[in-house]
């Protein structure tokens, strides 16, 4: 019998995928209550979840306080049900620990739970606790705890490996037990540490850094927008201190600032807290010397892997000479130019993109396609100069 079979095409329209950009994971030191057990990772969407977990602020003073802000900042953003992945360990590991890549009980266990949707990881240390633990007093090298400078080095090699396995990161540290003296700070913008960002300044006072906080004012924005931006409108927490100083009190920001940290301020005229910008922990030339710019160029890394994994090991067409065929180069370039205008372009995450397969590469002898992915990022208007003055007509 004759028959006319119809069978539906997918994925012509091109739609943009669910964005998941917001997912972060928090580390922190702990201690188990409930069905919470240290070194053990679970995934919570709010605060009752952990609290339903057995959270509480009595035994978990550092945790509840971070994932409150987490949640309070969310939701002040008008984002609910952010999926926040999280891990408590033991007081005995400091934050230099925790950060380091090579410790089986420290954040790339959270990492590896999370299975690459982690897109920003959020560690830090309960000092008092953990000189308790340790039997040993909090050491404080340039202004902070010491073992945050160790961390920032090990937490960029921990983001080189994930980047290296093709879950790219960016990590957020608290940058514990400030003295209060901005000029004592090691200068970060002489570092390398593109990948690593460190936060001075709490909603408590104290020793403490609001990583919550920063995480959740991160995890409510698109790639592209700094924490910064003043739009955005003030920060949740009602209270900001620089160590014990409130921050509105506190005159060092701009120095604390200018070294590379983020870390919290008011502006004149303007009710609430700001945070002062989002340097990453190394030179302001450096591409990467912004968290957004990092964001954003993670989230193309992840769509370019996404994209071309499909055509690992696939035939690819080539001329005579053994040059890829021009065709075919077409075809790549513009596979990963749909998806990131769709999944970016389009949402004003990036100003454009570009990508171009060379035609002299002889694919036949390497087994090679090499291909150029340029993306044209937004702008900053982080100063604005105003030129005020009479004039006699206009």
């Amino acid at each position: 019998m004759g028959n006319v079979v119809v069978t539906l095409g997918q994925g012509n329209l091109g739609l943009a995928a669910a964005a998941d950009d917001g997912i972060l994971g928090l580390v922190c030191n702990g201690a188990a209550e409930g069905s919470l057990v240290l070194g053990t990772p679970f995934l919570i969407t709010s605060l009752t979840d952990a609290t339903n977990l057995g959270l509480t602020s009595a035994n978990n003073p550092l945790a509840y306080k971070l994932i409150s802000n987490f949640y309070n900042e969310t939701i002040a953003q008008g984002v609910n049900g952010v999926q926040l992945y999280v891990m408590l360990t033991a007081p005995t590991l400091k934050i230099n620990m925790i950060c380091d890549k090579t410790n089986a009980n420290g954040a790339i266990k959270l990492l590896t739970y999370a299975n690459g949707k982690i897109k920003v990881l959020l560690c830090t240390t309960d000092d008092a606790a953990v000189a308790t633990a340790t039997s040993t007093s909090t050491t404080i090298t340039n202004g902070m705890n010491a073992d945050v400078y160790t961390a920032i080095t090990n937490a960029q090699a921990l983001g080189a490996q994930m980047f290296s396995q093709q879950t790219p990161i960016r990590i957020i540290l608290g940058g514990t037990s400030f003295n209060g003296t901005a000029s004592a700070l090691t200068d970060q913008t002489t570092a390398a540490n593109n990948r690593v960002a460190t936060l001075i300044g709490d909603t408590v006072t104290g020793i403490g850094a609001a990583v919550g906080l920063l995480g959740g004012r991160v995890a409510a924005i698109p790639v592209q927008r700094k924490v910064s931006r003043v739009r955005n409108g003030a920060l949740s927490s009602a209270t900001a201190y620089i160590g014990t100083t409130t921050a509105d009190q506190y005159t060092q920001a701009a120095v604390i600032a200018g070294k590379g940290y983020i870390s919290i301020q008011t502006y004149p005229q303007k009710s609430g807290f700001f945070f002062t910008g989002d340097p990453t922990c190394t030179a302001t030339t450096d591409d990467y010397g912004m968290l957004a710019r990092g964001r954003v160029i993670d989230k193309a890394h992840r769509l370019a892997y996404a994209t071309y994994i499909n055509e690992v090991d696939d035939e690819v067409p080539v001329q005579a000479d053994g040059t890829i065929d021009p065709i075919f180069a077409k075809y790549l370039e513009q596979q990963i130019e749909n998806t990131i205008n769709t999944n970016m372009t389009a949402n004003n995450e990036i100003s454009a993109i570009g990508a171009s397969v060379s035609l002299n590469q002889n694919v036949l002898q390497t087994n090679k396609v090499a291909v150029v992915l340029k993306v044209l990022p937004v702008g900053y208007s982080t100063e604005i100069d105003v030129t005020l003055g009479f004039t006699s007509s206009l």
